[in-house]
C-alpha cells in the first residue's frame, strides 16, 4: 500500500473508533516512509506499536522512541545462536544494541520470543536476558506453515513442558508479559471463545483484510483498495467470520488468546475483583 492509502486507512479507522495500530511484516523498518506513517498514527491518537527483528533498530532507536508507544523486538535465543536461527550473522548483537538504545531513549520495549524445537529449553535464560536489559518478555509458540516449518514445531508434550517453565518463571518474577490465562490455555488446553473479529482486523501489504492465522478460514474479508473500511466492517464476510469464531478456541497464538480472554465479560468481572487485578497489571505493562 502507498503512504496515502495507509493514511486514508488510518483516518477511516480513527473515525470508526479504532484505538490502536500495530505495524509488522516482514521488517517494517525497511520501509523508507515508516516514520511518517507512525507519526500519522500518533496524530490520530492511536496506541502505536511495531514488531521488528532489531537489525535496523540501533540507528532508528531514538526516532522510534518519539513515535511509538511499544516496540516488540523478535529475539529467539539468549546468545549468538539466534544468528543461526535467523540465518543472518550479527542479528543478535544488533537486536540487543537496539533494545538498549531504545530503552535509554525512553522507549518501551518488549522482547518477543517464539518457542520451537530450536529453543524450547531457553525460556529461563531468555527471561534473565530481559532482566539484564531492563525490559519485559512475551513468549509465543511457532505458527506452523505447511510444507515450510512443520518439523520445527513443538509437539503437545514439548509445548506443555516449555510453557510450564514460562508459567513457573512468571509466578516468581515480573518480567514475563504473558497473562496467566494465556499460559493456562497452553498448559491445560483451557478453552475460550474467540473474539478476534470483534476486536481487530489484519490488513496485508496489498490492502486485503484477512483473519489472523485462523485455523478455520483464511478467506479474505475485504479489500481496502476497492472498499472503504466501514463497508468491510459491515459486510456479510465479516459477519460470517464473527459467527464462525464464536466459541472457537483452536488458535493458540498469543494475540488471539490474550485479546479473546480479556474480551470475555465473565472473565473480566472474575479478574477485576481479584486482589492481584490482572487488568491493572496489563495497563501498567502496556500503557503507563
Amino acid at each position: 500500500m502507498s503512504k496515502s492509502e495507509i493514511f486514508h486507512m488510518l483516518d477511516e479507522a480513527k473515525a470508526l473508533n479504532f484505538v490502536a495500530y500495530t505495524v509488522w511484516g516482514g521488517e517494517p523498518l525497511m520501509r523508507k516512509d515508516i516514520f511518517k506513517i507512525l507519526q500519522h498514527a500518533r496524530r490520530n491518537d492511536f496506541y502505536t506499536s511495531i514488531i521488528t527483528n532489531g537489525i535496523l533498530l540501533p540507528e532508528n532507536a531514538e526516532k522510534l522512541a518519539e513515535v511509538v508507544d511499544l516496540t516488540f523486538v523478535s529475539l529467539d535465543h539468549h546468545s549468538e545462536y539466534h544468528d543461526v536461527m535467523r540465518g543472518h550473522k550479527g542479528t543478535f548483537k544488533k537486536a540487543v544494541e537496539g533494545i538498549t538504545k531504545l530503552r535509554d531513549a525512553g522507549g518501551r520495549v518488549v522482547i518477543n520470543c517464539v518457542l520451537s524445537k530450536l529453543n524450547q529449553d531457553s525460556a529461563k535464560k531468555m527471561v534473565e536476558l530481559a532482566r539484564t536489559l531492563g525490559v519485559k518478555i512475551a513468549f509465543d509458540q511457532m505458527e506452523v506453515f505447511a510444507g515450510y516449518n512443520n518439523e520445527l514445531a513443538l509437539i503437545a508434550d514439548e509445548r506443555t513442558e516449555a510453557f510450564l517453565k514460562v508459567r513457573e518463571i512468571k509466578n516468581y518474577g515480573r518480567y514475563v508479559l504473558n497473562s496467566s490465562e494465556y499460559l493456562d490455555h497452553i498448559v491445560n488446553h483451557k478453552e475460550y471463545s474467540c473474539a478476534q473479529p470483534s476486536i481487530y482486523i489484519v490488513v496485508t501489504e496489498d490492502g486485503k483484510v484477512t483473519p489472523f492465522w485462523c485455523q478455520k478460514t483464511n478467506n479474505h474479508l475485504g479489500d481496502l483498495r476497492k472498499q472503504n473500511l466501514n463497508e468491510i466492517l459491515n459486510s456479510k464476510h465479516l459477519k460470517q467470520f464473527v459467527e464462525l469464531a464464536k466459541g472457537c478456541s483452536l488458535c493458540s497464538n498469543s494475540v488471539t488468546v490474550e485479546t479473546s480472554t480479556y474480551y470475555s465479560m465473565r472473565r473480566f468481572f472474575t479478574n477485576f475483583y481479584k486482589w492481584n487485578n490482572p487488568y491493572l497489571k496489563f495497563l501498567a505493562d502496556f500503557a503507563f
